[in-house]
């Protein structure tokens, strides 16, 4: 492709190289015709077809208006990736381009973009981190609660004699809770089975039904303290209609040999049954750990991070943790206006909170990859595949990802991963 004009001008303040680019007419004209080929072969068009049968084939497919957009994207994303290849620019974020017309092969065609690099940075250090952090340990009590958990799965329940209901019992209600009219979920149901000394509802509403009768209904006023609250009366108040049905009796399983071979056929005994549960509470303890770690880690990492982040990576980050956010509410078939008003927040508060998560998000991916870099890690073909599959679902190998266009993010993926493993493994972990 040939310009006629092709200028990098000096980075901005924001870290963003300004680039203005005018093809030559020639050059747009073999754009536009490799445009219209495509179109032919697209719509089993005759090889020949002119323009205006092109033009025709393309607008009933899609309005005029889209596909003449379509025609000028074409054009505009060739000149631009032509045009860093030859200035050898490798933009990390998409460009921002800026043109004023339609491309048309009688005439040079201007485009004005604006392109971030990936910044250059590295680390005070490469060596090992230290953090200060008390490890969780696997404890007798600790199996204990396992072992009563999932014994508690299979506990049942069965009437007993009805009689006033004391903190302690296990009742069976029906209970609908509402506050400003609007129904609240996680403090409603038909038929819940409550244990009036746990914390499945909260204790104030537990107080407010002491005292009821089987087959009683009752109204109970209360309120929960919100938890950013600064003062006695910044809570949430709520009102809640109460059906008692029955009061219960909690069937306990007994924890035998026959018990555990009839429900475990794969383990012997009680003591095999508890040592299976001390193996899962390692399990979930040494994640917990190595969570706690990476986390700590990760921080101490940052702060040896020098060099500087044009202003673009933050609001991308910002913009991605955004977007995220709200698909995630979309997933619950929620909104913003519904987390605002369930969290007793506000656009604000939410906007400068996802700013500083995703700046430090965004800092300590970009120490992560500068530690692979300064200790001269590399990434093994089956080390991206298994990063593909992590972030993408589909194992696809380089070559299938180059294709896609996904290599750079998946490399990228995979080097932070590698990183990660190496610091957490390397950690000098002090007590706190």
């Amino acid at each position: 492709m040939e310009f006629v004009k092709l200028e990098r001008k000096p980075v901005d303040e924001k870290g963003a190289i300004a680039i203005e680019a005018v093809a030559a007419k020639q050059s747009v004209g073999e754009l536009l015709e490799e445009f219209r080929q495509t179109i032919v072969q697209a719509k089993n068009l005759e090889a020949d077809a002119t323009w205006e049968d092109v033009d025709a084939a393309g607008s009933q497919a899609m309005g005029v208006e889209a596909f003449r957009e379509l025609k000028r994207d074409f054009v505009v994303n060739h000149l631009v990736a032509e045009a860093m290849r030859q200035l050898e620019i490798h933009a990390a974020l998409t460009p921002k381009i800026h043109v004023l017309e339609y491309p048309d092969a009688s005439s040079d065609y201007r485009v004005d973009l604006s392109v971030v690099e990936q910044p250059q940075l590295r680390l005070s250090s490469y060596e090992p981190v230290t953090v200060h952090a008390d490890m969780i340990e696997v404890t007798d009590m600790a199996v204990a609660t396992r072992v009563a958990d999932v014994l508690d799965r299979y506990a049942t329940y069965e009437d007993a004699d009805p009689k006033p209901i004391a903190m302690g019992d296990v009742v069976l209600v029906d209970v609908d809770t509402q506050q400003d009219d609007q129904l609240v979920g996680k403090l409603s149901g038909k038929h819940r089975v409550l244990a009036m000394d746990q914390d499945a509802m909260p204790k104030p509403f537990l107080e407010g039904i002491v005292g009821m009768e089987v087959g009683e209904t009752r109204k109970v006023e209360f309120a929960v303290p919100r938890p950013r609250g600064i003062s006695e009366e910044d809570v949430d108040r709520y009102i809640s209609t109460v059906t008692m049905i029955a009061q219960q009796r909690k069937i306990e399983v007994e924890l035998t040999d026959e018990w555990v071979r009839a429900h475990y056929p794969s383990v012997e005994n009680v003591e095999a049954f508890f040592e299976e549960a001390r193996k899962d509470v390692a399990f979930d303890i040494d994640n917990l750990n190595r969570d706690r770690v990476a986390h700590l880690a990760n921080v101490e990492l940052e702060k040896r991070l020098l060099g500087s982040i044009p202003d673009e990576f933050y609001q991308a980050s910002y913009r991605n943790l955004m977007d995220k956010f709200e698909r995630d509410l979309a997933k619950q078939g929620k909104t913003l206006d519904d987390y605002y008003e369930e969290e007793k927040t506000n656009e604000q508060e939410l906007s400068v909170k996802m700013l500083i998560q995703s700046g430090e998000s965004l800092k300590q991916g970009f120490a992560l990859e500068a530690l692979f870099d300064g200790r001269s890690m590399e990434l093994t073909d089956e080390e991206i595949s298994d990063a593909a599959a992590r972030f993408f679902g589909d194992r696809d190998d380089v070559e299938t990802l180059e294709r896609k266009g996904r290599l750079k993010l998946v490399q990228s993926m995979a080097k932070r991963s590698k990183a990660m493993a190496w610091l957490v493994e390397t950690a000098n972990v002090l007590p706190e």
